[in-house]
């Protein structure tokens, strides 16, 4: 019986110490660098700054405070396009060189050039890095004001892309079969989404949250049908379209442009094609309804084709709409042809 209890005490003896030596051993790989990259943390729309506290009160500083003040386009409220944080260098580190946008900005005397660098996934997976560096805060300004277009469509695109890459993962299959099945591309929608309405070569998808909702109309028809394709010719187009596809509420109301607020234009690029995109504010005729759009126009001319693609929000209680505004312009982006 004793022989049988030291051979006991001798097993765990040696269980002890091989328990502690992974342990040691686990210790001392996590001091090595690793090629495991966590998932980038933070919401579309979030950026975070990193700029010395000296240079943020010089000029350039200065400059850069009133460039994140850029509004988001084309909604009824003011709202900022991104929400900001900004820390000094020696706080980035730990989970702050995970978040989603990082804008890096340094004054370096001996640099032989100014310059703005992109980068992805430095850190984390999903994320998007720009990093601007200048020789003085003189020439950082400068920088700035110049590269600022491009530095906020960096990271607003990146947002909208991610939040399309995570569609394509998880989506609504009967919306997603719908498109399939009656056009010549696929489209995938989140869950929640569903076919509100189908006519011809017309499809309205929504998607009701608390006070809100999100809606997607797909069509396609002749190129003829437009005739020349400028903003005026597409903003008649659009209007007719709603008027006899989109009522409201009321007996004779229906969804049209609101007149009263500007429609940008701009052309685009994504699923390996040029659109021209519109943004403004829609209404209801008829009704006190309203909110932001968003289309993207196609032509064709191949096939004779013409296609938009258009997606709105309607959020009355909701102060902050760009976020579901990200939402619905990611869906169109998730657009690819069959």
């Amino acid at each position: 019986m004793k022989n049988y209890t030291n051979h006991i005490n001798s097993k765990i003896w040696l269980l002890a110490i091989v328990v502690v030596i992974s342990i040691i051993v686990v210790a001392a790989c996590t001091d090595k660098p690793s090629g495991f990259k966590p998932r980038a943390i933070g919401s579309p729309g979030e950026l975070l700054v990193v700029m010395e506290d000296d240079h943020w009160n010089t000029c350039a500083g200065q400059e850069l405070k009133a460039l994140l003040k850029d509004e988001f386009p084309a909604l009824p409220q003011e709202e900022a396009i991104f929400k900001k944080t900004r820390i000094a260098y020696k706080q980035f580190e730990r989970h702050f060189r995970t978040y989603r946008n990082v804008l890096l900005v340094s004054i370096k005397e001996d640099e032989s050039s100014n310059r703005v660098e992109y980068r992805r996934q430095e850190w984390a997976i999903g994320q998007s890095v720009a990093k601007v560096i200048a020789r003085s805060p003189e020439e950082l300004a400068s920088l700035l004001k110049q590269k600022w277009p491009r530095i906020k469509g960096f990271f607003h695109q990146s947002d909208i892309n991610s939040m399309a890459d995570s569609y394509h993962k998880i989506y609504q299959p009967e919306a997603v079969m719908h498109v399939q099945n009656n056009y010549p591309f696929t489209m995938y929608f989140p869950k929640g989404f569903h076919l509100k309405k189908s006519e011809g070569h017309f499809s309205w998808f929504d998607a009701q949250r608390l006070g809100s909702q999100l809606g997607i109309f797909v069509y396609q028809c002749s190129l003829d049908s437009l005739g020349d394709f400028n903003a005026q010719t597409l903003l008649s187009f659009r209007n007719n379209l709603l008027r006899n596809q989109v009522p409201g509420e009321n007996i004779g109301s229906f969804m049209t442009t609101e007149e009263h607020f500007p429609v940008s234009i701009k052309r685009t690029k994504f699923a390996d094609r040029q659109w021209t995109e519109l943004r403004g504010l829609w209404k209801v005729s008829g009704d006190f309804m309203g909110g932001p759009f968003i289309d993207y126009f196609y032509e064709d001319e191949e096939n004779n084709q013409l296609v938009m693609l258009s997606g709105y929000v309607y959020a009355p209680a909701k102060p902050k709409k760009a976020i579901y505004m990200r939402e619905v312009e990611a869906v169109l982006k998730t657009l690819e042809v069959n």
